[in-house]
Order: C-alpha cells, then sequence, then structure tokens
C-alpha cells in the first residue's frame, strides 16, 4: 500500500482523486489525503480550487462505496462497534441526515468517520441526502487544509495543530449555518 501511495503521490492532482477515493472506501491509504491536500496547495496555490474539488470528488465516490457496504451488510457492518456508540449515531442520522453526514466526514480524526458512513447505509437513509453531506462536509474539510496548505508551506502541519481550536470553532460555525439554510430553505 505504501508504494501504491507513493506512486499516485507522483500523479498530483489525478493521484489525489485515487487517494482520496481509496482511503474513503477503506483501503488505508499512509497519511491519507488529507497530507496530499496539504501538499499540493502548498506546491500548486493556483490550483487550490481544483485540489478540494478533485479531493472531495473523490472521497465521496469512495465514501459511496462503503455507504453501499453498509447497505448490503446491514447491522452486521456495525457490528464491530460498540452499541452504545451505534445507537449514538443513529439518533443523529435520525435527527438530520445531512448534518450528521456532513459534520462527521468534516471532523478530523480521531472521530469515527467511517461509522457514521456505515451507519447511514446500514439503517438505509436517503443516498442523495448521504451524498450531499459527504460533498458539502468534504468541501469544508479540504477547504480549510488546502487554506492552511497554501498559506503556511512546508509549515502546514504544525500550522494545522497550533490553529485547531480555531478550525474547529470554523467548522462548528459551517454546520451552524448549513442547518440554519437548511431549516429556513424548507420554509
Amino acid at each position: 500500500m505504501q508504494r501504491l501511495n507513493k506512486y499516485l503521490l507522483l500523479w498530483g492532482i489525478p493521484g489525489l482523486f485515487a487517494i482520496a477515493f481509496l482511503d474513503s472506501a477503506a483501503v488505508p491509504m499512509m497519511g491519507g489525503p488529507d497530507v496530499v491536500v496539504l501538499l499540493l496547495a502548498w506546491q500548486r496555490p493556483m490550483q487550490i480550487l481544483l485540489i478540494i474539488v478533485a479531493a472531495a470528488v473523490g472521497s465521496t465516490l469512495g465514501c459511496l462505496v462503503l455507504y453501499r457496504v453498509g447497505r448490503a451488510g446491514g447491522e452486521m457492518a456495525l457490528a464491530r462497534f460498540r452499541p452504545e456508540k451505534r445507537s449514538w449515531v443513529k439518533e443523529k442520522l435520525d435527527r438530520n441526515v445531512f448534518v450528521a453526514v456532513a459534520a462527521g466526514v468534516a471532523a478530523p480524526p480521531p472521530f469515527p468517520t467511517k461509522l457514521i458512513i456505515l451507519a447511514a447505509g446500514a439503517f438505509r437513509v436517503r443516498q442523495s441526502s448521504f451524498v450531499n453531506g459527504v460533498l458539502v462536509g468534504r468541501l469544508v474539510r479540504y477547504a480549510v487544509l488546502a487554506y492552511f496548505g497554501a498559506r503556511f508551506g512546508d509549515q502546514a502541519a504544525a500550522a494545522v495543530k497550533e490553529h485547531y481550536p480555531a478550525a474547529a470553532l470554523l467548522l462548528a460555525v459551517v454546520v451552524i449555518l448549513l442547518v440554519l439554510w437548511r431549516h429556513f430553505r424548507g420554509r
């Protein structure tokens, strides 16, 4: 896997798409797309939008594969997670699928993103709500990472760690705005 990861990294943006797809489809990739987004945004700041979109679309398609696994495997897909975690995720998904999925995929590790994705499939949430939530959440996540990569260059990883509270606050504000937007759009 490490050799594949290095090979895909050489491909640049198409490699980022593949890494994001594979990582989100539960194929472990060393560093994952987050590191590649930071690196490419630092090296190619003029292509930052393309970097963000490639990572978000690749990840969304990969999450869709894992969603389908959850849908086909049902409760078996969730068997390795503790019952209290499963019920917590079900409650969040029942409340608002879009927001739960968007927040789940935008949150940094160690948030149990794979659990959210598998649960969305196992609990048979609407695929369109799932895809929209993943796409928006990943766009937000990769936009923040790309900003840090373009702004701080080779110090981006350290800057992300240092500014993590501010980035988490920004993420919370974005999620709240999404909830408000969906609430008022429905009226």
